[in-house]
């Protein structure tokens, strides 16, 4: 009888603490925060021909050429930025922002978790090079800045981007960023032009994998008072029949009418990326991992995942190594409604994709939303000495299911399955 009560006095706790936090969310609505749509990359067939780049890119972020992620290195007297970071080209979801004074210079920028800095080509680039793209013409702005620094990206390809740093005033949604520095690429190789539709790339990242100690858009956008609360938040949708409509992003707050329940949040295990270390995963009753580490990658589209694991998922999907197609696995769309869920458990909370959620539908080619980072055959570590090969990536998969928190003041994640 005791423990019944105790058991019912915790329920009614956790209840009230719940609605508490959806009041002063709703509150917080109200302060100074930003709301902004998504865009999707609606190409399929493009979509599907990238993920082996996709997954090349993916390793180079967490250990480019075997440096430290953005971490800048002298290569002559001009200070040089080598970094294989900013290179995720090939995801959905991008915004629409305005560069100079006046505002007159929109571009789309891809949104990128795993990068810390903003990037646009150059409009020179663009007349030149890049037609079918838009650029950042520093003539036509009255609050332009010269920097002039100059930054180099080596690809694992051996391709090249290069360019300078400037800054000017960066307007995206209601909120325009004064003195804001951004590398402006001068030069990128002609593929990159090619398989992306964004002009650039808006790193929602932390300051320490900040290229070369330049602020960061969050950073600078709280410490301009635009924003109230040093949080951002991401609502993304998968829904195919209207590709205009992508979810939208919120900066300095977040929406409890976008999520169910109450947001569970987890401290970062590990402060640089957004990386935390999730209890367990489970497939069908069959453990995946315990304590694993996992970093949350809007850049990326699906869900990487050690070798070990894949292998066990693959088995319990039925896919077979003949299934590998441009990095993927296929699967026949019938098997969806048979397949098992998998279990996320992260704060003590168990957060469960469906099928529904981690099969993803390409005009009747179905592909599964698990790959791994490398072939398996060889062991990856970084500067720290952690095997790359046993970090877990989420991806869009994940973010398609659940609304995800990011406070980049308290170094937390909050997690809610979406309405």
């Amino acid at each position: 009888m005791q423990s019944s009560k105790k058991l019912r006095l915790a329920l009614t706790i956790v209840l009230i603490l719940c609605l508490t936090q959806s009041s002063v969310e709703s509150k917080k609505r109200w302060r100074k925060s930003v709301q902004l749509s998504l865009h999707r990359e609606t190409n399929h067939t493009k979509i599907l021909r990238s993920f082996a780049s996709q997954k090349q890119r993916l390793k180079e972020k967490l250990n480019p050429s075997g440096e430290i992620a953005l971490t800048s290195l002298s290569v002559s007297e001009s200070s040089v930025s080598r970094d294989n970071l900013i290179n995720s080209h090939n995801t959905e979801y991008y915004v629409t922002a305005d560069f100079g004074t006046p505002k007159n210079q929109q571009v789309t920028l891809l949104l990128d978790t795993a990068s810390a800095n903003l990037l646009v080509y150059s409009s020179k680039f663009v007349s030149e090079s890049c037609t079918q793209h838009s650029g950042y013409s520093a003539s036509k702005s009255q609050t332009y800045q010269a920097n002039g620094q100059p930054f180099e990206i080596q690809f694992a390809s051996q391709d090249v981007l290069t360019g300078i740093l400037s800054t000017d005033t960066f307007t995206i949604g209601d909120l325009s960023i004064k003195n804001q520095t951004f590398a402006e690429i001068n030069s990128a190789p002609q593929s990159l032009c090619k398989r992306s539709n964004f002009d650039g790339i808006l790193g929602l990242g932390l300051p320490e994998i900040a290229l070369d100690g330049v602020t960061t858009p969050l950073d600078n956008i709280l410490n301009q008072g635009l924003i109230d609360e040093p949080v951002f938040s991401l609502y993304v949708n998968r829904n195919a029949s209207d590709a205009s409509n992508g979810g939208v992003l919120l900066l300095g707050g977040s929406d409890p009418t976008l999520y169910r329940g109450c947001l569970t949040y987890v401290p970062l295990s590990k402060v640089g990326f957004w990386q935390i270390t999730v209890g367990r995963v489970k497939i069908g009753g069959k453990q995946l991992c315990s304590n694993c580490q996992a970093i949350f990658d809007v850049g990326t589209s699906l869900i990487i995942v050690p070798c070990a694991a894949l292998k066990i998922i693959n088995q319990k999907l039925g896919i077979k190594a003949s299934d590998l197609r441009n990095g993927v696995y296929t699967i026949d769309c019938k098997k969806i409604s048979s397949l098992p869920n998998i279990v996320l458990n992260i704060g003590w909370k168990d957060f469960t994709l469906t099928p529904a959620h981690y099969i993803l539908n390409y005009s009747g080619t179905c592909v599964s939303g698990f790959s791994s980072l490398s072939n398996c055959s060889t062991v990856q570590t970084n500067d720290d000495g952690e095997d790359l090969n046993n970090i877990w990536v989420f991806g869009d998969v994940f973010f398609g299911a659940f609304f995800t928190l990011f406070d980049f003041g308290l170094k937390l994640i909050g997690i809610a399955p979406k309405v």
